[in-house]
């Protein structure tokens, strides 16, 4: 059942249509119906009549009271086929009764939460991306290249598709009977689209697939920084989208993942089934050590926001590195690889050298900057590989 607060907001909109606009008796009707319903009460036919129109005992009246409501139920019915049509909630009168049903329009709720494409950041991504690559051709073997985590893909015979995590973007037709491009946290790839088409039966026709997306400044930040000493054409470098990505993709590559929580796609399996598992609705990461579970809880203060970022890292039975940075938020990751980038750093953590680990960072920061970073803990992988990464 929706919120209090939404049934009152769209039975505002009821009442204020053009379909109840002429009928004084209707709206009077739908209020008393409504308050009833939202009580839990089934009024009786004769109380309608007391407290609506004042009539007590008259069997000739009450005939009146059933044509009134007959009229009420042909008014919704016109309403939800023309102005009604997209909102959010619904409200039946079945017929044999006089307590009203609310029900959720759930295409209109997925409406309701989509963000809109910003040109402007898929503008900064492209350029951040041509500034990588440029960079990426011009630079020779880097100093980075000699230390953990990066000297494995620097050294690897193996080629590396970095993935990106970008945000899936659809269509959904609106009031004006047009369609908009609109997202959802939790639809990101094709697969989830037509999981929430089938899960929506009637829907086909008012969602569309669409080619567009785009990726958080993490994405094209992380790949500028990587990529700043992946330099000199050892490596041989692909990219794909997390959003496209498919298990064919990543066969006989290392895999560098940048993303956040919400952009993993078919990598989500793998890192739940290594110990990391991202609950977005709760904003919460639950890190697992044997049978042990650290939940960290991210929460934005007043002036700043808490953020925990991981990092994995394992190495496949055929030799591939397979490497992920997550976050919630754009400062977790920008400042896990920065912090990844500093020799200092990397020299403190030498002794999970030729390990699988993963490890949690706890980052306070304000939009893009980091104020503080530390290093939460940092565990050995004991699952097995094998069982994890398809072969």
């Amino acid at each position: 059942m929706p919120t209090r607060n939404l049934i009152n907001i769209f039975r505002k909109k009821v009442l204020q249509s053009q379909v109840f606009s002429k009928s004084i008796v209707s709206k009077e009707l739908f209020k008393y119906l409504v308050d009833e319903s939202l009580k839990g009460e089934a009024p009786k036919e004769y109380q309608v009549a007391q407290e609506i129109f004042g009539k007590r005992g008259d069997s000739e009246k009450d005939k009146n009271i059933r044509i009134y409501i007959h009229n009420l139920r042909k008014k919704l019915v016109q309403y939800y086929e023309n102005e009604g049509k997209q909102d959010a909630v619904k409200f039946e009168l079945p017929k044999g009764g006089y307590k009203v049903v609310f029900k959720i329009n759930r295409l209109a709720i997925l409406k309701s939460k989509a963000l809109k494409l910003s040109p402007l950041l898929f503008a900064l991504s492209i350029f951040l991306l041509v500034i990588s690559i440029l960079i990426y051709n011009g630079k020779g073997q880097p100093k980075l290249a000699k230390y953990f985590i990066w000297k494995d893909i620097y050294q690897s015979e193996h080629p590396t598709l970095i993935v990106l995590g970008d945000h899936y973007f659809f269509r959904v037709k609106n009031v004006f009977d047009d369609f908009s491009i609109t997202r959802v946290p939790n639809i990101n790839s094709d697969q989830d689209l037509e999981k929430l088409i089938n899960e929506n039966p009637g829907f086909e026709e008012d969602i569309e697939k669409t080619t567009l997306t785009y990726i958080n400044k993490q994405a094209p930040f992380g790949l500028y920084k990587i990529m700043s000493f992946l330099g000199g054409g050892k490596v041989e470098i692909d990219f794909q989208y997390s959003s496209n990505l498919r298990w064919e993709d990543v066969e006989n590559k290392n895999v560098v993942f940048i993303g956040s929580y919400k952009t993993q796609n078919i990598l989500k399996t793998v890192h739940k089934e290594i110990g990391i598992d991202y609950h977005i609705n709760e904003s919460k990461l639950f890190y697992q050590v044997g049978d042990s579970i650290f939940e960290y809880d991210a929460r934005t203060q007043e002036t700043f926001v808490m953020e925990y970022a991981s990092l994995s890292r394992f190495i496949t039975d055929d030799g591939r590195i397979v490497t992920s940075f997550m976050c919630n938020s754009d400062v977790g990751n920008m400042a896990v690889i920065k912090y990844l980038t500093n020799p200092e750093n990397l020299k403190g953590v030498n002794e999970f050298d030729g390990l699988n680990f993963k490890a949690v960072f706890e980052v306070q920061g304000q939009e893009n900057t980091d104020f503080k970073i530390s290093l939460k803990r940092m565990d050995i992988i004991n699952e097995s590989i094998e069982e994890v990464w398809p072969e």
